[in-house]
């Protein structure tokens, strides 16, 4: 029913889901690693502490309108919500323009917006949120599904994945007489085996590779610090080698 819809009033769609769930996203970014409550709470000005209400709640055109002030105390509101929102609709539009059919491009989009406050947080706080990488464990069965892809493959790269972070982690450790890889960067391949199945791993782990060589690089230039990490370059592997997959095309 839903794949009769008119492709246009898809992209609209996908766009305003995008952009709510591009506020959650902020929202989790900044409480998860903080340990702060996610469900039952409402959301404050992290200055004033006033509750937050419809009106400066509004995906982009809050913070426009305000000019990235709290409304009720003029402090500064970090453009850090404002480009989240923006990145999580870039994704779940072209989630919907790559995904093979529509249910698949629902499973990619929510992966994006996931794999988005994994970044966020890692850049944050240096850490990969296990709540939000069990869920996309979750989403991976949806994606599987949707793409008729083969359970068994989805278990073995699952296997895969999570042994080759164990296996790169304790390596170093035993090489340098310390960890290189943090356990949630282990735990965030084995998720990656799941979505990509034995096949797509290994792309998945020279595209990392790659890309985490590129940020480090950038990293030290503008920090100055050697220790950088490691999520975002996993995030954007994964969801860029799901973009070329074949199943895809």
């Amino acid at each position: 029913m839903l794949e009769s819809v008119p492709a246009p009033l898809l992209y609209i769609v996908f766009a305003l889901y995008g952009l709510a769930t591009g506020s959650l996203a902020g929202a989790l970014s900044y409480r998860l690693p903080r340990r702060q409550p996610v469900i039952f709470d409402r959301s404050r000005c992290t200055s004033c502490g006033a509750t937050l209400g419809a009106r400066d709640l509004i995906p982009v055109l809050s913070w426009l309108l305000a000019k990235g002030r709290c409304r009720h105390c003029k402090a500064p509101v970090s453009s850090r919500y404002l480009w989240i929102e923006l990145a999580v609709t870039a994704l779940f539009l072209a989630a919907l323009a790559l995904a093979p059919n529509l249910w698949a491009a629902v499973c990619l989009a929510f992966l994006g917006a996931g794999l988005v406050v994994l970044i966020v947080a890692d850049l944050e706080a240096r850490i990969l949120p296990d709540p939000i990488q069990a869920g996309l464990a979750l989403l991976a069965l949806g994606w599987q599904a949707s793409t008729q892809a083969e359970w068994q493959d989805m278990i073995l790269g699952g296997g895969l994945g999570l042994g080759v972070g164990l296996l790169l982690r304790l390596s170093y450790l035993a090489l340098k007489k310390r960890h290189g890889l943090g356990m949630g960067d282990v735990k965030f391949l084995g998720v990656a085996g799941l979505w990509l199945g034995l096949a797509a791993l290994p792309s998945f782990l020279l595209l990392a590779g790659l890309l985490g060589v590129a940020f480090g690089l950038v990293w030290r230039l503008a920090t100055g610090n050697k220790v950088f990490p490691f999520g975002p370059a996993l995030a954007a592997a994964l969801f860029l080698t799901l973009a070329v997959l074949p199943v895809i095309r």
